[in-house]
């Protein structure tokens, strides 16, 4: 009977370690997937006959909460842009590359931090999801088969004992009763 229990509280849980895997598999997947895309977005706007580049520089990194800021200097007019992101490989001072549409310079692109900041977390997300997936399923796995295995064993070792019943103690007669009787 141990074995049916334990059989059956394995297969459970190798059904909950693979459809956690499937779970793990899809969000951290999806969500790696969105931030390579969206590392890679504006490819539209750079490509864009209107925009044209000019160089920034990086003047503050982290100021309130997640902020990058860049300035940068179109026809003798300063501009800054707030990235809502931070990445420390660009430290103050760093130089970048701005894109910028000429009717309109507020409006701008820095593709090297974008790629920077969503890129590392479209790959960091993808490889969690990929080792999460792969250990679940391994578990997963394992467990539903070893409680596969241990079920059909119990049903196997029940149904010889109801082809072959163990006699027991009430019609099990000794060598004694016989000597008794006579």
């Amino acid at each position: 009977m141990a074995k049916k229990v334990i059989g059956i509280i394995l297969i459970v849980f190798g059904g909950i370690f693979l459809a956690m895997a499937l779970l793990y598999g899809l969000v951290f997947g999806g969500l790696g997937t969105a931030f390579h895309m969206i590392s890679q977005n504006g490819q539209d706007f750079l490509n864009d006959p209107t925009t044209t580049t000019c160089v920034g520089e990086v003047v503050s990194v982290g100021g309130n909460s997640t902020s990058t800021i860049v300035e940068y200097t179109v026809d003798g007019i300063v501009y800054q842009v707030e990235l809502t992101m931070e990445h420390y490989q660009y430290p103050v001072g760093t130089q970048v590359t701005v894109y910028y549409n000429e009717s309109d310079p507020t409006e701008c692109q820095i593709p090297e931090l974008q790629e920077a900041t969503f890129g590392t977390l479209g790959s960091v997300f993808s490889g969690v999801a990929i080792a999460c997936t792969i250990v679940l399923v391994v578990f997963g796995a394992a467990f539903l088969i070893i409680g596969i295995v241990l079920v059909k064993s119990y049903k196997k070792q029940t149904a010889n004992t109801k082809t072959n019943p163990v006699p027991n103690e009430s019609t099990q007669t000794t060598g004694m009763d016989k000597i008794e009787q006579e």
